[in-house]
């Protein structure tokens, strides 16, 4: 992965292709949706906490290629947080509003995610959208639209902020994934195809006491440690 670390610190994010194969998203497509199932509101597209109730998912948090491109971007070493399924379909079709991730968790230490499809994401199926640059832009969040997004984005950003001409959508294959800093503003294309659309996200970040954002999420463990030859 010799270009993640550059395209992650000059654009906010990074996309690596090859991270599972066709027959690994197909086996997580039939976990995401058996666990979809359990869930009470069958109404939303974002579902958090697989990996705490689906050994499926409690695995997937460190797969090895996973691991592999966090490693890349994180000196400190890796702790998984937390996990959630993003789901578009024919009958929820919205654009995700523009955002960061660091409105949904203030005053805690910097975090990684990875946008992981487990489809392939056509711009017309929901592809995650992202401004340029925008994890070096500080920004205050504002009251979304909750009638327009399912009651599931309570804090969004400004499109005021940054230059129209930094969007950008990010269609990516199955099997390949987005990593993206808590500070990078994103969202998501509406989904006109009619397609079912599955992605899952898991949220990392460096090993440390637990702060109490965290204990939350009780599937959260660390993965790898610094090492000598990253932190001399």
């Amino acid at each position: 992965m010799p270009d993640l670390r550059q395209d992650y610190e000059r654009d906010g994010y990074a996309v690596v292709e090859g991270l599972l194969t066709p027959e690994e998203c197909a086996a997580y497509k039939r976990a995401a949706a058996e666990t979809r199932r359990a869930f009470a509101d069958q109404e939303g597209t974002v579902y958090v906490g697989l990996a705490a109730g689906n050994p499926a998912f409690h695995d997937l948090v460190a797969h090895p290629r996973i691991v592999a491109g966090l490693t890349a971007l994180m000196d400190d070493g890796v702790a998984f947080l937390s996990d959630k399924l993003v789901f578009k379909s024919a009958g929820k079709t919205f654009p995700t509003p523009w955002h960061i991730d660091r409105f949904y968790w203030p005053g805690t230490r910097a975090k990684v995610s990875l946008w992981l499809a487990l489809d392939h994401v056509g711009v017309d199926d929901g592809a995650l959208t992202v401004v340029d640059g925008s994890h070096r832009i500080a920004l205050e969040p504002t009251r979304g639209d909750l009638a327009s997004t399912n009651n599931e984005f309570h804090h969004v950003a400004s499109r005021r902020a940054w230059r129209v001409s930094d969007e950008r959508a990010v269609p990516i294959p199955q099997g390949a994934g987005i990593f993206f800093s808590d500070r990078l503003v994103h969202g998501s294309t509406p989904s006109k195809s009619g397609r079912d659309r599955w992605a899952w996200i898991g949220t990392y970040h460096a090993p440390a006491e637990d702060e109490p954002f965290d204990h939350q999420f009780p599937a959260r463990r660390v993965l790898t440690r610094p090492t000598s030859t990253r932190c001399p």
